[in-house]
């Protein structure tokens, strides 16, 4: 006869991970900031203290613990020790008829605390089973009765592991893209502690492929029946089964003939269940609260049926609970450079005016990845044959450098948002990691390359010309997600370096990318996928003029000068994205989060000798004369790009004395001025004495998403010889 045990005593910190909780909490003492706790197997109890405000109002009555009581450490989670016992065990057994005798219990207790040393075996003891007569002769009795001797077994959780990743045999397609058996086989092979293993396993996506899916013992195929009807909405329905392991087990775990899925209401689709893919259209015609009754009433089963069968296994019933089963974190280190190539060729017309664009746009996305990968799964005691994911994340850096190259030409006034990639298939596969659990491969972990997003190209005016830019950034970030979406992190996004390698434009070409590189991980194929990374974005313009503008001199004698410009500019933002994925389509709640706003990153005058459209045109307004205000317009040039208020800074010699303006600060003999490109700023500055002046105007740069865009290498400043007469 065999007596399930869990083990109570793995130390905390040391694969404490791997075992069950082996203690509830039975009251709160916030005042003193004391816990009671209950032993689930001999219902003792003992108290421990929570010094942390915060994780003492965390807890609740009724809460699993896990407890060292040799170190006298409890645990919250299992992985780390929060607390020191104060005080307890103390045995409170109350034998009920025919149930062991107090002292044959404890000494139950006392081998399963024996055998707490992890990977030690457990020993057998003596004890007396329900309705066996104990040792003593009873009233009327024949006699003490023999002895049963019970096998104490572990239900310390297994080792998981992984072997080494395995190039990506799969094509880059999501699998969105693709149709999906129910159900699928196949062999998983793979080196761990310095053997080849491999094992059978069976890919069951949800209801339908428990129901469809050959060769998979009755037993297990009923009790997973069973399990996924009770699953809430948003949770992983994907399992992985060992086919081997499953016959092996149900060989020696028989399930009764009358453990059975419920029948489904009259009024309802028989299997129906959220994620079940030929009730999908059904299943959305239902109200919720139909359909949680569906859920509450398979939970019921299901309770049932564990009540059933831990008392035929000789097991706690909490043998069928859902436990998790945490991977090490895995490396995830890859170099990619995904790149594509966007035909601009376009040509329409709405009867009055024309647009003619010929062209193309070169994108790549260089990528440097060096991840800690994590993933939690599922992990059922008495089902050891079979795991479901529950969350995939990781943390750590990706370099990505996203180049830009346009190449146009086009005539009267063109707009267009191109799709990225143009022809779908943004997945990118690197390499396959094998998971192994207690020395069984049983499932992959695919990690991916993830490329999507748009770029908005925009043309005005007769276009020609050149633009190439590149942009690489370093982002440092985590996140998590399960089927009910995805929380995030961000460690650092520094501003990018930037380069142009060449320009040469005319007309105004802007180019606007909003890519989303990211890393990827498929926990075998679609049961469960996340991806995440920063989602930047650049909005590139260059701007290329030759014209003729009016200029006046000091003698009051018009002529006409040239005025060009070449500038290239380029402004930044991103947020950090990540998106959970079952079977390929997004669930739950997408994490998205702005970490800048619109940033200025980089400007450039590309012009041979500087762009004379950046140079400050400065025009006297009649003469200068002694102890009257001379007033001076300023404006900028024709071919100027930009609409922003101009900075201009302003100087001059002589010590005049500035007028008052809404649109100047002014100090002594400079200041400076914000003022609309396009139109007149009007200055006057009263000189005091006759005698030749200096007045140097110089535009800086101008306002440009509420931040000053430095105009580099400065334009020239213009300078104005100023000979002020006697007044009289």
């Amino acid at each position: 006869m065999k007596l399930l045990i869990p083990l109570l005593l793995l130390p905390v910190g040391a694969l404490s991970a791997q075992s069950l909780p082996c203690c509830s909490i039975t009251a709160i003492n916030a005042a003193a900031g004391v816990v009671t706790g209950k032993v689930t197997s001999n219902a003792s109890t003992f108290q421990f203290k929570i010094a942390n405000k915060q994780t003492l109002a965390g807890v609740k009555v009724g809460q699993a613990v896990y407890a060292n009581f040799t170190t006298h450490q409890v645990s919250l989670d299992g992985r780390s020790a929060c607390c020191t016992v104060s005080s307890g065990p103390t045995p409170a057994i109350v034998p009920r008829p025919g149930a062991p005798s107090t002292t044959a219990a404890s000494a139950a207790a006392a081998a399963a605390a024996t055998a707490a040393k992890p990977g030690a075996p457990a020993p057998a003891q003596p004890v007396t089973p329900q309705g066996a007569k104990s040792g003593a002769t009873p009233v009327g009795g024949a006699g003490p009765a023999p002895r049963v001797k019970v096998e104490v077994i572990s239900l310390a959780l297994p080792a998981v592991g992984y072997g080494p990743p395995q190039p990506a045999a799969r094509p880059g397609v999501s699998a969105a893209a693709i149709r999906l058996p129910r159900f699928d086989s196949r062999t998983v092979k793979t080196t761990f502690a310095g053997k080849s293993l491999t094992s059978n396993i069976v890919h069951l996506r949800g209801l339908d492929g428990i129901e469809q899916a050959p060769g998979i013992p009755d037993g297990a195929r009923r009790l997973l029946e069973m399990h996924v009807r009770k699953l809430q909405p948003g949770e992983p329905d994907h399992y992985i089964l060992n086919l081997d392991l499953a016959k092996q087990w149900l060989a020696t775990h028989p399930v009764p003939d009358d453990i059975q899925p419920i029948a489904q209401d009259a009024n309802t689709h028989s299997g129906c269940h959220s994620f079940s893919m030929h009730c999908a259209e059904e299943s959305a015609e239902h109200a919720a609260d139909q359909a949680q009754k569906l859920i509450d009433q398979a939970t019921d089963s299901w309770n049932h049926a564990s009540n059933e069968l831990s008392k035929q296994w000789n097991t706690v019933e909490s043998c069928f609970a859902d436990n998790t089963l945490p991977l090490p974190d895995v490396p995830v280190k890859f170099t990619t450079s995904p790149g594509m190539t966007i035909d601009l060729s376009r040509s329409t017309s709405d009867g009055a005016t024309s647009t003619q664009v010929q062209g193309s746009l070169g994108l790549s996305f260089p990528m440097q990845s060096d991840f800690q990968a994590r993933l939690d799964l599922f992990y059922i005691p008495c089902l050891p044959f079979v795991v479901r994911p529950k969350q995939l994340g990781a943390d750590g850096s990706i370099m990505i450098g996203e180049d830009l190259k346009v190449s146009a030409s086009a005539s009267g006034k063109f707009n267009k948002t191109f799709t990225i990639p143009p022809t779908g298939g943004p997945r990118i596969p690197i390499e396959v990691i094998p998971i192994v659990i207690a020395g069984v491969p049983v499932a992959e972990m695919d990690v991916s390359a993830y490329v999507e997003g748009n770029v908005a190209v925009s043309a005005e005016g007769t276009v020609a010309g050149k633009f190439e830019v590149n942009n690489p950034h370093k982002a440092e970030f985590g996140f998590a997600c399960s089927g009910h979406g995805c929380s995030g992190s961000s460690h650092g996004l520094p501003d990018p370096t930037t380069a142009t390698e060449s320009a040469s434009i005319k007309g105004t070409l802007s180019v606007r990318p909003d890519i989303f590189t990211a890393v990827q991980l498929d926990f075998d194929v679609d049961a469960l996928s996340a991806r995440a990374g920063p989602q930047p974005y650049l909005l590139g313009q260059a701007a290329g003029c030759v014209a003729g503008a009016a200029a006046q001199s000091t003698s009051g004698v018009s002529s006409s000068s040239e005025n060009h410009a070449l500038v290239a500019d380029l402004d930044w933002g991103v947020d950090l994205r990540a998106e959970a994925l079952i079977a390929g389509k997004v669930v739950g709640d997408k994490y998205q989060h702005s970490f800048t706003a619109n940033k200025h990153l980089w400007f450039r005058d590309l012009a041979p000798g500087g762009s004379t459209a950046l140079d400050v045109l400065v025009t006297p307004v009649g003469d200068a004369i002694a102890n009257k205000p001379a007033t001076y317009k300023m404006r900028m040039p024709t071919c100027y790009p930009y609409s922003g208020a101009v900075h201009y800074q302003v100087a001059w010699t002589g010590g005049g004395a500035p007028a008052p303006n809404p649109s100047c600060k002014w100090q002594a003999n400079a200041g400076t001025c914000d003022f609309d490109s396009g139109k007149d700023l009007l200055i006057s500055i009263n000189w005091g004495t006759a005698g030749s002046r200096t007045l140097n105007v110089l535009a800086v740069g101008d306002k440009h998403d509420d931040a000053l865009r430095t105009f580099s290498p400065a334009p020239k400043t213009t300078q104005v010889e100023v000979t002020v007469k006697p007044a009289g």
